[in-house]
């Protein structure tokens, strides 16, 4: 007795005997299991290639020339090397970086860049069990590390996930952890369920807590020197105030979306990215 067996994932057509089909199923499996895998790469590919109209190694978001006609279409190219100005990290092409960080030194900036780590995932996607499987650079490795052990000594990594220009470290004892690019500390989140319980039942507590919780949330401070900022980044924004706004002073600092807000006491508010780096003025 003869069975026919039509695999549709290449169309090839099997003719074998019934005692036969126990022992071509692993071939069946494998070729089925290919055909998937390829189908899982061509998704991936299509997805890369939305975020990149003309396949031009520049995200639609920095292209000066999204559909690579010979027409700028997203802004202005000062040096004319493929990057519209607000997304270039080096507008004059001089060699030196003018415009905020480029950690995988591809020369787009690290807001504009949907993958600011150059391993070939997505932002969104960019997940790792430890710093040792992202492409950070040591130093910054070693940064985060030594602050993780001076701090939660005893808890271990268990996700990094690499976002909005942002490191995110996940610890074992429920402690969420944020780093900027260049490994400076800047927040820490506990996930405590008992707190959130006792917070249930405690009505009169949960105005002040939840106050609390929503400043902690906004990162509002008074000052750059209470902020949680590294001396580096205060620093580098009060020198870049002296030297602009010489006769105003801080009045308010936050730190939202990954960026900071400085509002000085002439009404100016000031756009900082994560490292310090003057981005705009706030309209």
């Amino acid at each position: 007795m003869k069975k026919i067996i039509l695999l549709t994932t290449g169309i090839v057509l099997f003719s074998c005997s019934t005692e036969e089909i126990t022992d071509d199923q692993n071939l069946i499996d494998e070729i089925e299991s290919l055909a998937n895998n390829e189908d899982v790469t061509l998704d991936k590919n299509n997805t890369k290639a939305s975020n990149d109209t003309d396949k031009d190694g520049i995200n639609d978001e920095a292209d000066s020339d999204v559909d690579g006609d010979g027409t700028l279409d997203n802004g202005t190219d000062s040096d004319g090397d493929g990057i519209n100005d607000l997304a270039d990290v080096d507008n004059d092409n001089d060699g030196i970086d003018d415009n905020g960080t480029d950690i995988d030194e591809d020369g787009i900036n690290d807001d504009y860049d949907d993958d600011i780590d150059g391993d070939g995932i997505s932002n969104e996607d960019d997940e790792y069990q430890n710093l040792s499987d992202t492409d950070l650079s040591s130093t910054v490795q070693q940064k985060i590390t030594a602050y993780i052990n001076e701090n939660h000594t005893g808890e271990t990594i268990t996700e990094v996930e690499i976002e909005n220009q942002i490191i995110e470290i996940e610890l074992s004892g429920n402690t969420e952890l944020s780093f900027t690019l260049s490994g400076d500390y800047l927040t820490t989140e506990v996930d405590d369920e008992d707190d959130n319980d006792d917070e249930d039942d405690n009505d009169d507590d949960d105005d002040s807590d939840d106050d609390d919780d929503s400043d902690d949330d906004e990162n509002e401070y008074s000052s750059l020197s209470s902020s949680t900022l590294s001396e580096a980044v205060q620093q580098k924004i009060a020198d870049y105030i002296s030297a602009n706004y010489p006769n105003d002073s801080v009045t308010e600092v936050e730190i939202e979306n990954q960026k900071i807000e400085v509002e000085l006491s002439s009404d100016v508010e000031l756009i900082f990215d994560l490292n310090g780096n003057f981005l705009r003025l706030d309209d």
